[in-house]
Formats: C-alpha cells, structure tokens, sequence
C-alpha cells in the first residue's frame, strides 16, 4: 500500500467502458423495477413448466396476470400468482447494484464482474423457480395448510439459500485474484 504525498500519483480513474457498464447495470436495475409486471410474466411462463415437472394434471398460464396454473383436470387444480415481492427480479436488483459498485472499483476485471453478476442473478431465478415448484407440490400435496408452510417457512429459506450462493458467486468470481504464472518443476520458461 502506498501513501500518497506531494507529487504521488492519483489513483487510476474508472475507465468510460468501466463507468458505461456500471451505468448499464444501473439501468438494468431501473428496467427490472419498471418492467416488474413483465417480467413476473416470464417467471409465470417459466414456472409453468416446473409445475408440470413436478405436480399432477395438466398446467396452464395467464400472462396478464402472472399465474401459473396446476392441477388442472384434478380435484387440486390451484394456480400460483406470482406477486411483486415473490419475484426473482426484487432479489436481483441489489445484486445488479453490487455489480456496478464492482464495476467502478477496479478491483477485478470487466469481465470478471460482468460474469460473477450473470451468474449471481441466473442462480436467483433458478432458486425461485425451485421455491415456485415447491409451494405447488405442497399445495397439491396438503392443500392450503401446504401452500402456508412451503411459501412461508420452506420458500424463505430457498430464497435466503439462493440469496447467500448468488453473492458469494459474485464476490468468489468478481473479486478472484490472478495466480501468478510460475514454470512448472524442473521446466524453464
């Protein structure tokens, strides 16, 4: 670590593709709370296809309303609406924010960031989608007592797992140092 005296150098400033893309990831940030309804939608579509994986009967969608249906053609047809604070994108958000902090800091690569918070936000709508078949199955499976226990008690903690893995992802990939090339034994460069 260096101090900084009369005539030291300033730190290096972000670079424009480093402010260009923290920018981005904040607007990205801004589309996901402005588009929420649309993007609900797309995880209705998607959780449609989960809850044919794992509950009986038929499936069915209503994209205006962002719920999934299960059940159908059985005494336990329900269907699933997803709300604005069940989402997957209210999560993403901060890590998209986490990402363009990272962005400006350079303390890794562009790359590197831009990765570790793709991954990070995927993860998050994977565990909401697992948090999603979840509360069917135990809708299905136990009625509405089912659908308390898993959405309340068993789809928080997914979302906290999800939560804590996509972080951790972001700084493990983000943050990760470069190992120095040393020659392997007895072999010289």
């Amino acid at each position: 670590m260096q101090a900084l005296g009369l005539g030291a150098a300033r730190p290096a400033q972000p670079s424009y593709l480093r402010l260009g893309l923290a920018a981005a990831l904040l607007l990205a940030a801004v589309a996901l709370y402005a588009f929420n309804k649309w993007f609900r939608s797309v995880e209705a579509a998607l959780g449609e296809h989960v809850l044919g994986l794992v509950t009986t009967g038929t499936t069915g969608l209503n994209w205006d309303q962002a719920v999934a249906f299960f059940g159908l053609g059985t005494q336990h047809a329900m269907g699933l609406r997803i709300t604005a604070g069940c989402s997957s994108a209210m999560l993403i958000i901060p890590l998209f924010l986490v990402g363009a902090g990272f962005m400006l800091s350079r303390r890794s690569t562009v790359a590197r960031v831009l990765a570790g918070t793709a991954i990070g936000a995927a993860l998050l709508v994977v565990t909401n989608q697992l948090r999603f078949g979840l509360i069917a199955l135990f809708s299905q499976k136990w009625g509405y007592e089912g659908f308390g226990w898993a959405h309340t008690v068993i789809g928080s903690i997914v979302s906290l797992v999800g939560v804590a893995l996509s972080v951790t992802i972001l700084l493990l990939v983000a943050m990760r140092r470069r190992e120095p090339r040393t020659p392997l034994n007895g072999v010289s460069a």
